[in-house]
């Protein structure tokens, strides 16, 4: 992490905009994008959610829902000394411009740092933030967006996401509906504070309804193949939940239908689970009380991911994939929460102990001990 450094828009005013430099219609339209930035700085410090919307263009729905979280975040959250300051603006035509940006914030004793290339265009009069400067390849079902220097990771991608795509259909049994936006981040840390400032730990992948599948460099294509699985499922069982799976329910049927499909059959045994974690095994009741957000320990990250899979797997081994998929349906029952990841997951728990009776005729409490009771029995080095 860098140090925190103070605004610097008076420097930066005086910097890009001394006499001659360019042409009063230039100088107008800086001064106006200046102004702008301030004011996302202020509503951003000031936790004012729907006027920060305001500022964004609506040419990228997922750009503007996946702002809203990233905007509740902040709010739900005690995020101080945030500083927006630029370093750079270049005027494309009256319409669009690029903007190089430094963003710097504090959070639970640490201090963050990350720079980032903006468009920003004029919407009805107005300068509006229109997302990252990112450039577009297309497929059958994708979007992949990238930066210039990312190119050559957008092309791994492009050559695996529809292998992805027909794996999930074919594994679930139903299709990822519509083209799915993917974005391409330089690094962890630029993919993490695009999410969330709060998050506690750098990831490879991410998805919430409705937003895009976020992932950043890998050299290996095949890794791309498996993030993408893993957040397609998360598209579509979200989507038919209508946003009500509890967190570790989501994780554990992206486990099951990407993860242990990807990796030798050893690993998503109950064998391999009971000697990985020892007297630290998961069960509902625990999983339900962690926010998975705001882990830092690898091994509790892992048990979490793990030990939701594997609760999956003994649902669908005990009651069958029909029940387990016909759970997510009955969610979708539901009215759509508008939140993602930990900000809905007390009413998704709340709904799930509503729904799993109806389908599979027990309580979660007995589901739970089911799966301990399971889990205690001796090991036949089997499933």
């Amino acid at each position: 992490m860098r140090k925190w450094k103070c605004s610097l828009f008076v420097v930066l005013c005086m910097t890009l905009l001394w006499p001659g430099s360019c042409s009063k219609e230039e100088e107008k339209a800086k001064r106006e994008i200046i102004d702008l930035i301030k004011y996302q700085e202020k509503l951003v410090n000031e936790k004012k959610v729907d006027e920060y919307v305001s500022t964004l263009s609506w040419k990228s729905p997922e750009y503007v829902a996946e702002k809203k979280s990233w905007m509740r975040d902040i709010k739900n959250n005690d995020i101080q000394g945030y500083t927006l300051a630029v370093e750079k603006i270049e005027i494309v035509d009256q319409q669009v411009a690029y903007v190089d940006i430094i963003q710097n914030y504090h959070f639970q004793n640490k201090n963050y740092q990350m720079r980032y290339p903006l468009v920003v265009m004029k919407e009805r009069g107005s300068w509006k933030d229109g997302d990252l400067k990112f450039n577009s390849i297309y497929t059958e079902h994708f979007e992949i967006k990238y930066f210039d220097s990312s190119k050559k990771y957008a092309k791994k991608i492009r050559t695996v996401c529809e292998e992805a795509y027909e794996n999930v259909k074919e594994r679930y049994g139903e299709a990822v509906e519509g083209i799915t936006v993917i974005k391409l981040y330089k690094d962890k840390e630029m993919l993490r504070q695009s999410v969330k400032l709060s998050f506690g730990w750098q990831f490879a992948g991410w998805y919430e309804y409705p937003e895009s599948i976020k992932t950043t460099e890998f050299e290996d294509a095949q890794q791309y193949r498996e993030i993408l699985e893993h957040e397609l499922i998360h598209k579509l069982t979200i989507k038919k939940s209508n946003n009500n799976l509890p967190y570790w329910f989501a994780e554990g049927l992206a486990m099951y239908f990407s993860n242990f499909e990807n990796q030798p059959e050893i690993y998503s045994t109950k064998t391999y689970y009971v000697n990985s974690y020892r007297d630290h095994w998961m069960n509902i009741e625990q999983l339900e009380k962690l926010n998975l957000e705001a882990m830092e320990r690898e091994e509790e990250i892992s048990n979490y991911y793990d030990g939701s899979g594997m609760i999956v797997k003994f649902m669908i081994e005990t009651y069958g994939l029909n029940a387990v998929k016909k759970i997510v349906e009955v969610l979708g029952q539901y009215d759509y929460q508008e939140g993602t990841g930990a900000e809905v997951d007390r009413i998704s728990v709340k709904r799930f102990h509503q729904v799993v009776p109806k389908v599979l005729g027990i309580s979660v409490d007995e589901l739970d001990g089911a799966w301990e009771k399971y889990l205690k029995e001796p090991l036949d080095n089997g499933r």
